[in-house]
């Protein structure tokens, strides 16, 4: 397929690019042109996640499961923390986690994208954007069976299971997109500046203390509070939560977490598409 920038030179079609101006209509248009490359990169990603690794799908279980066994004994049993409203701590903790993982692995994934996928960069024309796109559904899946983890241990406190579970798809997605705009803006830094794979875990280990998924927002104190909603993820965790356990829904805050989400979102694409030429030259 030839791309639209392509013009037609005397020993064939000569490539033209362009930076990318962020949500033009023709490059939206030649993403969907390349949809299927889309796919078949997520679902390789998918593949070599989870056929390659001798315990397979067990790792997406025991990640969420060991943080919160470790969690609940460390923070619970030693520290004295409770949960809101009397929750058991497990699910309490589980709950944060299953959209505190979605963002982190995302985050991960996204950053080290284009290094892990350079040979195919160096060789072949295709919107550079798919690459981190179809990295993000990996942690979607992982998500997908820490709910179904979540669920069962839901049960075994013999805690109500409603409709309020139907909110983790639109909070994984809102999740999702932001992974995607910080890991665009990680992932070209990242071609430049290899210490972004060693700094990344340092800072999202700090970022993970900073956010509430090991105890409520209401333990911190109500002056830092607007501080710690300047982290997106802050507020969908806290609603998930109260989608499961009830409580107040935090509508304010989170329409909060949109706006800094679609910011995040809309930075890291122009700040991709600013480098997106020189990809090629650097990896």
């Amino acid at each position: 397929m030839v791309p639209p920038d392509a013009r037609r030179g005397a020993d064939g079609p000569l490539l033209v690019l362009r930076p990318f101006r962020v949500f033009s209509w023709r490059e939206l248009g030649e993403l969907w042109e390349y949809r299927e490359l889309l796919g078949i990169l997520a679902w390789r990603d998918v593949s070599v996640r989870y056929k390659q690794a001798g315990f397979g799908v067990a790792w997406a279980l025991l990640q969420p499961a060991l943080q919160t066994v470790i969690f609940t004994v460390l923070f619970h049993r030693i520290a004295r923390l409770e949960s809101d409203h009397g929750v058991p701590f497990a699910p309490f903790v589980l709950a944060g986690l299953a959209i505190w993982n979605v963002f982190s692995n995302g985050l991960s994934q996204a950053s080290e994208s284009l290094v892990r996928n350079g040979h195919l960069i160096t060789k072949v024309y295709f919107p550079r954007l798919i690459i981190p796109l179809a990295s993000l559904l990996v942690p979607l899946v992982d998500f997908a069976i820490a709910l179904g983890l979540l669920v069962s241990v839901l049960v075994y406190y013999r805690q109500p299971v409603g409709p309020g579970l139907l909110l983790a798809l639109p909070l994984a997605l809102l999740a999702t997109l932001a992974a995607s705009g910080f890991g665009l803006l990680l992932a070209a830094i990242n071609v430049e500046y290899r210490d972004v794979r060693h700094a990344l875990p340092f800072f999202l280990q700090l970022l993970l203390y900073a956010a509430p998924v090991f105890y409520p927002s209401s333990a911190v104190p109500t002056r830092l509070r607007p501080l710690l909603d300047l982290n997106p993820m802050v507020p969908l965790i806290d609603a998930f939560r109260a989608a499961l356990f009830g409580g107040p829904m935090p509508v304010g805050r989170l329409g909060l977490a949109v706006v800094e989400i679609a910011v995040v979102l809309v930075l890291g694409v122009w700040y991709f598409r600013r480098f997106e030429r020189t990809f090629a030259d650097r990896l």
